[in-house]
């Protein structure tokens, strides 16, 4: 359990607060929608009201990560945001195809919906038109992926955010900042098993101890590729949600934990662990946590 030396930023997005020192804000979930197949509405539509309830219960911030893989499903995507969250909830957009965040960039901004907006992801592979994009779409909050493909390491992690390690123009917060996005969250960038996976843990105290940001990762990754967890599928669910526990014990601040069927396993877990990161830092540091905190709604 940690507590660090510099200041600690904590961004605001639509209400919810990402950042500070452990144990003083709740760990923020992001749960996944539209994975595979073809969107199936009605069901995420209940996935997201039991994530919703979930978090209003324990306190734990959730936020539903609407993966895009299709132009033709970009409309409909946004139209399920618009009448199924609350009208001020944020949300993010996960896409992968550089045009197709173009496309949703537009999108969000016709529908007027970039205030509510995470952006999921800005990394060292971004383009020129997305740059464009950006600039003139810029949505509120930004995910930076903290990949450097020449070192994998904490070390790594930081470079490519200093200078993009000698990949691109410049560093990655730069960029995001020359781009008019002012709120990043670092994402350290989970890699799969014998890759060093265990480095995207290590490096959420690193980051915030050297920059202040928030930090997360989405450690749900390293299990969807450990091949020798199919061969035990019965503990694979259990193994995927409660890898998300060292984000919380690390210093982290927001877990991009997968499916968001996972949530029931997910966010009570999350919420136990902020419990106990809290308890200790009030009495050993005196950070106090929120009061909306799971440790001030769910201990009476």
């Amino acid at each position: 359990m940690y507590s660090f030396t510099k200041e600690q930023i904590v961004y605001d997005i639509s209400g919810v607060s990402i950042g500070g020192q452990p144990g003083q804000y709740p760990t923020v979930v992001f749960g996944g929608l539209f994975f595979k197949g073809k969107p199936d509405f009605t069901e995420a539509e209940r996935q997201v009201q039991r994530m919703l309830q979930l978090s209003a219960s324990t306190g734990t911030p959730a936020i539903p990560d609407v993966f895009i893989k299709k132009a033709e499903y970009i409309p409909s995507i946004l139209s399920f945001i618009e009448r199924t969250l609350p009208p001020t909830h944020p949300f993010s957009v996960d896409i992968i195809e550089p045009a197709l965040k173009v496309e949703t960039l537009q999108g969000l901004a016709d529908r007027h919906l970039l205030k509510r907006t995470i952006y999921n992801s800005l990394h060292i592979g971004v383009t020129p038109e997305e740059k464009t994009a950006l600039r003139a779409h810029t949505p509120e909050m930004a995910i930076i992926v903290a990949f450097n493909p020449k070192d994998t390491s904490p070390d790594g992690k930081l470079e490519v955010l200093e200078n993009g390690a000698h990949l691109t123009d410049t560093g990655l917060l730069q960029l995001a900042s020359t781009l008019g996005i002012k709120k990043t969250l670092v994402d350290t960038a989970a890699l799969a098993p014998g890759q060093n996976s265990g480095a995207a843990l290590a490096a959420l105290p690193v980051i915030k101890e050297e920059y202040g940001l928030p930090v997360g990762c989405a450690i749900h990754n390293v299990v969807e590729k450990s091949q020798w967890l199919r061969m035990v599928p019965e503990a694979k669910q259990t193994v995927d949600a409660s890898s998300n526990s060292g984000i919380a014990l690390f210093g982290g601040d927001f877990a991009i934990f997968g499916p968001i069927q996972n949530a029931d396993l997910v966010i009570p877990l999350i919420a136990w662990h902020d419990i106990l990161v809290s308890e200790y830092t009030e009495h050993y540091f005196g950070i106090a946590p929120v009061s909306s905190h799971p440790r001030r709604k769910l201990l009476k």
